[in-house]
């Protein structure tokens, strides 16, 4: 009898205690803001810059990211920032690839209506609502400051400068350039000082390519000045294998300055890997303050320029362990502040619910006492078919990182990019990712399930299958255009992967 009375009171009780909890966590704030983010790139001064914005949105809860990256590819970005505006995001943060192709897309968005923060280069004309990056003409002065003083006595000589720049046309790789140029002609003038200048595009082994290369038919440089730490890196690299840099059994030193001073120029610098670097702060916090600003109609500033500076190796060390405290520290205080969320959301509903039953216990207990018995059944049913299922879909979605979502996209690209490049491979493909063998193969599983040769094949198969719908080409054309063995085999791949053999149109 005490168990059935005991029974009556408490199921009743957990039965509305369960109900409260969905309807509490069920409660959206009732403003969301969604910011669109295009970055041109994914190097890691931009993982940086994405970094502090997510950190920075942790004192924002009433804002959200939706971050997509263009890969260098103008057309793409242009493309995304439509997408932005046909999706009427509340306000959109832009970091141009290249400032005279994208500021069409640019423009489109402001006069659309949606606020737009240009980050890093700057976009001709003024239809924009605030800009926040560095100044890239300054930047180039520093290069051509370090220039100078390595010219030191070889005032009599020719001094021979390696400049591995940017991307083509876009605004730092030209604004750097001039700013080195302008400053090495006043400051010595009647020195006999070569630039000579090799395209890195942004990547460390693309910088590693360009100035190996170089190296195969010109001597070694006095200096050489990259427009970033990634492609300093890259040069660094090139310049230890090469030959020329062995003198009588003893290497020869070409001094080497980057610029952004981020974690892996930092490292490289107390590597000795290069000289220097010249600082370039990415600031995402500054950008996600400025938007929420903007967004609650609050002041800000419509143009901000951040400051530069030389950093050598007395500097290096201590930035890069302020760095590394300062990362450490961010993440336990998220840890913390998701922690005493939680705890406070707790509490609340705690007293919430307390009060509850204090008033209508009664009531509630006498209605839905009989309800209760005679719907138990379903309402078990309903749990274990409709509210777990959905928690375990929603877990399951969230694993999906953002990480992997541009992994597999930058994957993909890469594959398509070499589907008729017989040298598609293994290594190949890992070189392109820069990941070894084993982390390739990690990776890819984890995104496509399945291997990197199995993905690679699926991709040339859907692609042939394309090329078979749409052109004249015959399967012998399309087995040699997308590197099958032999018609054969492309036939047997072709039938196993569609169900079908293949057919020319």
């Amino acid at each position: 009898m005490k168990n059935n009375i005991r029974f009556l009171v408490l199921y009743p009780l957990s039965i509305l205690y369960f109900l409260l909890l969905v309807g509490c966590c069920q409660h959206k704030p009732n403003a969301i803001y969604r910011i669109g983010v295009s970055q041109c790139l994914d190097d890691a001064w931009r993982q940086k810059m994405n970094y502090e914005m997510e950190r920075e949105l942790l004192l924002h809860p009433d804002m959200t990211l939706s971050r997509r990256i263009a890969y260098g590819s103008n057309e793409l970005q242009c493309e995304q920032i439509d997408s932005f505006i046909r999706e009427r995001v509340d306000l959109l943060i832009v970091s141009p690839n290249e400032a005279e192709q994208v500021q069409p897309a640019v423009t489109r968005a402001y006069r659309a209506g949606i606020p737009v923060i240009v980050a890093d280069r700057r976009v001709p004309g003024d239809e924009w609502t605030a800009f926040i990056g560095g100044d890239n003409y300054k930047v180039g002065r520093l290069m051509a400051q370090w220039v100078t003083e390595k010219l030191g006595t070889s005032k009599a000589r020719p001094f021979v400068v390696l400049e591995v720049a940017g991307l083509p046309g876009s605004t730092p790789a030209t604004l750097r350039h001039k700013g080195m140029m302008d400053g090495i002609e006043e400051a010595a003038p009647l020195a006999k000082i070569a630039i000579e200048s090799v395209m890195g595009r942004w990547y460390q082994e693309n910088a590693y390519e360009a100035v190996s290369a170089y190296l195969e038919d010109h001597p070694l440089p006095d200096v050489i000045v990259a427009h970033n730490d990634l492609m300093a890196i890259g040069a660094a690299e090139a310049v230890k294998k090469n030959e020329r840099t062995m003198y009588n059994g003893r290497r020869k030193e070409v001094p080497i300055m980057g610029v952004d001073g981020i974690h892996p120029g930092l490292q490289a610098i107390v590597d000795g890997k290069i000289e220097c670097s010249a600082t370039y702060s990415s600031r995402g916090d500054m950008l996600i303050d400025a938007a929420s600003r903007i967004l609650h109609k609050e002041p800000y500033v419509r143009d901000t320029v951040l400051e530069t500076a030389l950093v050598d190796l007395t500097a290096a060390y201590p930035m890069l362990k302020q760095d590394e405290a300062i990362t450490r520290d961010l993440e336990t205080l998220h840890i913390v502040q998701t922690q005493a969320e939680s705890k406070w959301k707790q509490q609340r509903f705690d007293r919430f619910v307390l009060i509850l039953l204090m008033v209508f216990f009664f009531i509630l207990f006498l209605i839905t006492l009989g309800y209760i018995f005679i719907k138990q059944r379903k309402i078990q049913t309903k749990i274990k078919h409709d509210i777990i299922p959905q928690l375990e879909n929603m877990q399951k979605a969230i694993q999906l990182s953002k990480k992997d979502e541009a992994f597999a996209e930058r994957l993909r690209q890469v594959v398509d990019d070499y589907l008729t490049d017989p040298h598609l491979n293994v290594e190949f493909l890992g070189s392109k990712l820069q990941l070894s063998r084993t982390q390739l193969f990690r990776r890819v599983k984890a995104v496509a399930g399945k291997g990197p040769l199995d993905y690679i094949r699926e991709r040339r198969l859907v692609c042939a299958d394309e090329l078979l719908r749409t052109t004249d080409m015959t399967i012998q054309q399309v087995t040699l255009e997308l590197c099958f063995s032999s018609p054969s085999y492309f036939t047997k791949c072709y039938k196993e992967f569609f169900g079908h053999l293949p057919s020319a149109r």
